[in-house]
């Protein structure tokens, strides 16, 4: 074999060997960047959307228990009674035997002296008053089975159901509920600084107010309440399941002077106690309510 044959030969071997070798492996790439989770937004604590939840789902008879079915109640099951009275109050005048007092103004700090969600609660006080605010309280923070002594200690003693004295004993802490956090505050803030008074008026003094200054007044009861029974010249009829989608036709100015009015006292602190919560800074609520207002003979429109 000459040298041309031969250079011919080394040549189309190196083209077929080059073309039988395995392709080149390419050269690993990095993976493209994970895209960081997108938090999912947590909404806001709406105040006004929880209180018209509440409202609008009141129950008949409005959470309220009369003295004689509460002592039956007792009767038949264990009842946690809870006193929302200062100390000097009981000392002064007696308690529900088996009850135990927490002051209306610390009363949402202490919510792990309190049974399980879905025991029996009824809070009581004086007349009523603070314990719908209490009761109030519970259910929008998820208790189900709380009612507030209708007409309080003095309903009770007025029926002359039996009265303890001395001090009741006191509350046991217990495992904190499982509640809003939000809502929890909110509470907190609102019951901690409930005035003197609680937020109540009596008949006289609005009697001579609404002489003497423009008040807006609005009624709570049901229409067929205010036909029956008569009310107050100058009020508005805003039943209070209601009340929380008809902030309209109250005055703009969160500032203004309003009088919460009802039948016996219970619906229209409910009402006080929502618009304070909604900001309004001059609610009161008439102490007993058009009950009250008639058994001191004072005016009556039909």
């Amino acid at each position: 074999m000459n040298v041309r044959k031969l250079s011919l030969f080394v040549l189309i071997l190196t083209l077929v060997l080059a073309a039988c070798a395995p392709a080149a492996t390419p050269a690993p790439t990095a993976p493209p960047p994970t895209a960081a989770p997108v938090a999912t937004p947590v909404p806001a604590f709406d105040m006004k959307a929880t209180l018209d939840k509440y409202f609008s789902n009141l129950p008949d008879g409005f959470g309220t228990i009369a003295p004689a079915a509460l002592k039956d109640q007792m009767a038949a099951t264990k009842v946690f009674i809870v006193d929302l009275r200062e100390a000097k109050e009981i000392a002064d005048n007696g308690f529900i035997e088996g009850s135990v007092n927490i002051p209306v103004r610390t009363f949402i700090k202490n919510l792990d002296k309190l049974p399980a969600k879905d025991q029996p609660i009824v809070v009581t006080c004086g007349s009523g008053h603070r314990s719908a605010l209490g009761m109030v309280a519970l259910q929008m923070l998820g208790y189900t089975n709380v009612k507030s002594l209708a007409g309080g200690f003095g309903a009770w003693k007025k029926a002359e159901l039996p009265a303890a004295t001395g001090k009741p004993a006191d509350p046991v802490a217990g495992k904190a509920p499982d509640v809003d956090k939000d809502l929890v505050a909110a509470l907190d803030k609102y019951f901690s600084n409930l005035p003197d008074g609680f937020g109540t008026i009596a008949p006289a003094a609005l009697n001579d107010q609404l002489a003497a200054a423009k008040l807006f007044q609005f009624d709570a009861r049901e229409a067929k309440e205010i036909a029956d029974n008569g009310f107050i010249a100058g009020s508005v009829n805003i039943p209070i399941r209601t009340l929380i989608k008809s902030l309209d036709k109250l005055p703009q100015d969160k500032s203004a002077a309003i009088i919460a009015e009802c039948g016996s006292g219970h619906r229209s602190a409910m009402a006080m106690m929502a618009l304070n919560l909604l900001g309004y800074t001059n609610v009161k609520s008439l102490a007993g309510g058009f009950g009250a207002w008639k058994a001191a003979n004072l005016p009556i429109s039909k």
